[in-house]
């Protein structure tokens, strides 16, 4: 996993992952089968945890915009101290080819469950009537999403912490404008 979060999917060679899994590469392509099988399997145990946090957040609350809160608090915990190096998921998202469909594919997945999450939570607090009965809580799921995302990938593009939580400190303001018009 270090492998593929430090040179991304593309630069990463069966060699640099043979070595840090001191494993020749027969050994790995019988382990594995493949290095997009591999990488694959990455994404999802890096993704297991921060979908099982994100859960465990959402379940501290009953408010939706708690809930977000606290999300975003985790997002700068995350991507806003020292030397960011971002989110393995949003960094492949971006630098994984066309050709790659099968991780295109779980990386859409992995968003995705992501945006479901996000959404169940503000429609529970619509119903709650915390969150205004007309708005389009799929769009203010994609947007809190989106905010998230974005500060994954300034925080490995700029390096700058700063950025990042002023970014997230503004997205969530955003948010709050939004989910009450």
């Amino acid at each position: 996993m270090s492998v593929f979060c430090e040179l991304g999917y593309e630069a990463t060679s069966v060699a640099n992952l043979g070595a840090a899994m001191n494993m020749k590469p027969p050994s790995l392509y019988n382990a594995f089968g493949d290095k997009e099988s591999l990488f694959i399997e990455v994404l999802e145990h890096y993704h297991r945890p921060y979908r099982d946090n994100v859960q465990s957040l959402f379940e501290q609350t009953d408010s939706a915009k708690e809930a977000i809160r606290l999300l975003f608090l985790e997002s700068k915990r995350l991507h806003g101290g020292a030397n960011p190096i971002g989110c393995l998921v949003v960094n492949s998202t971006i630098n994984v080819g066309s050709s790659a469909s099968a991780i295109a594919d779980k990386i859409k997945s992995l968003h995705d469950t992501t945006e479901k999450l996000v959404k169940r939570k503000l429609k529970e607090g619509q119903t709650r009537g915390e969150i205004e009965a007309g708005i389009n809580v799929t769009k203010l799921a994609r947007y809190v999403c989106g905010i998230l995302l974005g500060a994954a990938a300034m925080a490995r593009g700029q390096k700058s912490s700063v950025a990042v939580r002023d970014m997230l400190d503004q997205g969530y303001e955003g948010f709050l404008r939004l989910a009450e018009r």
